[in-house]
């Protein structure tokens, strides 16, 4: 079938539904029935006539002149990030829930100091703009290996009022053309978070492919969490 989901994104949704379900204290028979159900809405799901969740127009990106800052597509720009000027913003968004991860490292399991993230010889940062120069988020590229040409991609739309529109997709197209035409990057990756649904499918859609499931990678607020591992490498075809 076409547009299958890939089977790590399946086993990753299958292991946290499960998870939750045992800290609830599903028996098995709790189990079934909660697969039946899932049946009946999916077959429900059928018969409406509705707009599929997440279905907004794909964003127009200009990928010309994607060799340096800053960046431009239709509704949003991407600058250089001025440490002056931005530490203090992204000090902000860092510092509620949602922005946690974006400091979270893949390779220690551990966050890493917005000095390092700031000063760090191996990370690039970019600031999200609106066309009025706005900021509302954040992206980067953390530990680039110039010698493996690959790099970790990490995403933020820090302004809420700018989530759920299609920015966050739209940057991180413009974001990958920047990496693959100024970093001279082959390889890149994304650490999702198995509970980061949005996320996983945000990331599928622009063209990555699931490489691995990292089980009880991070331990956050004492529990440990699965780590989807994606990646984008540039012979990838380009979805359209």
């Amino acid at each position: 079938m076409d547009n299958q989901i890939p089977l790590a994104t399946i086993q990753t949704l299958a292991r946290s539904v499960f998870k939750e379900a045992a800290k609830y204290g599903f028996s098995q028979l709790d189990v079934i029935r909660l697969v039946n159900e899932l049946m009946d809405n999916c077959t429900a799901q059928e018969r409406e006539i509705a707009e599929p969740i997440g279905n907004h127009e794909k964003p127009t990106v200009m990928t010309s002149g994607t060799a340096c800052l800053p960046l431009s597509s239709k509704r949003l720009m991407i600058r250089s990030f001025d440490a002056e000027s931005d530490i203090a913003l992204l000090d902000t968004w860092l510092s509620v829930k949602y922005g946690r991860h974006f400091v979270l490292s893949s390779t220690a399991a551990q966050s890493i100091s917005i000095d390092e993230l700031v000063f760090g010889e191996r990370n690039h940062l970019g600031i999200i703009t609106t066309l009025e120069q706005k900021p509302i988020g954040a992206l980067a590229y953390l530990d680039h290996d110039d010698g493996q040409r690959r790099a970790e991609l990490r995403k933020l739309i820090g302004d809420s009022e700018y989530r759920g529109k299609g920015f966050a997709e739209e940057a991180t197209r413009l974001w990958i053309a920047y990496g693959l035409d100024a970093l001279k990057l082959d390889k890149i990756y994304v650490s999702t978070l198995q509970t980061n649904l949005g996320n996983i499918r945000l990331n599928e859609r622009i063209g990555f492919q699931v490489e691995g499931l990292l089980r009880d990678e991070l331990l956050i607020d004492g529990v440990r969490h699965d780590v989807l591992r994606m990646g984008y490498c540039r012979n990838y075809p380009v979805p359209t």
